[in-house]
């Protein structure tokens, strides 16, 4: 499986395939005219006759939809990505095929092809790569809306129970807190307080994580920004 999705992903007709194209691969619907026209198409086929199970089908289906994000990089940009991610035990591939098969949803196997495009232009460092990828696999998506609330280097007092998602992810650390000075007050009244303040305040920031998500979020996650333009009108 990992040579005919070598060649897919190195193939200068990668940005020919569409979705609609995998899925006639998989319902055994695609012509041989078709083939002719787009031949890396021929590697799909033959993963599509090797591994044939409903689950195989659903795995190659994801797949398909990481590799669609990179069809306009061109060659350097695709072998510096899987040279990038090669390592003693795995290639750089068998790095993306293992990724894949922990990500449950097709909204999140694009979401992972963009990242994985950003990697290959050398937007982010392999580091970086790789905690989002752990972070994508980890979340329910929707959740991480909740990073566009803060700004890098901002500290900001918070509701934690509308954080928790993300701050359980870790995209969000808490700043040791600091108690208000107290002060002597002017009693108005025999029921005022002799003394006000004191109180303990707890402050949040990004992580280093939440920082490079902020950076990268509307990239990643393009629908959302659409929505901003979308409600500003």
């Amino acid at each position: 499986m990992k040579e005919q999705f070598t060649e897919i992903i190195k193939s200068k007709d990668l940005h020919d395939i569409t979705i609609d194209l995998v899925e006639k691969v998989l319902d055994n619907e695609i012509t041989n005219e078709v083939l002719k026209e787009i031949p890396v198409l021929k590697s799909l086929v033959a993963v599509k006759n090797i591994y044939t199970s409903y689950t195989d089908k659903i795995f190659i289906k994801k797949t398909m939809n990481v590799l669609l994000e990179l069809g306009d990089l061109d060659v350097d940009e695709k072998d510096e990505l899987l040279a990038e991610l090669d390592e003693t035990d795995e290639s750089g591939i068998e790095k993306i095929l293992m990724a894949v098969d922990r990500l449950e949803t097709i909204k999140k196997c694009k979401v992972y092809g963009r990242l994985c495009k950003l990697k290959a232009k050398g937007e982010i460092l392999v580091w970086d790569f790789l905690r989002l990828t752990k972070l994508i696999q980890d979340a329910y998506l929707d959740d991480l809306a909740l990073i566009t609330d803060f700004k890098k280097g901002d500290k900001k007092e918070i509701w934690e129970e509308n954080y928790v998602a993300i701050i359980a992810l870790g995209l969000l650390f808490q700043e040791p807190s600091e108690q208000m000075p107290i002060e002597r007050n002017y009693q108005y009244d025999d029921g005022d307080p002799e003394f006000k303040g004191g109180e303990i305040k707890f402050y949040y920031r990004l992580s280093d994580v939440g920082e490079t998500l902020l950076t990268h979020y509307h990239y990643l996650f393009p629908e959302e920004l659409k929505k901003t333009d979308i409600s500003d009108l």
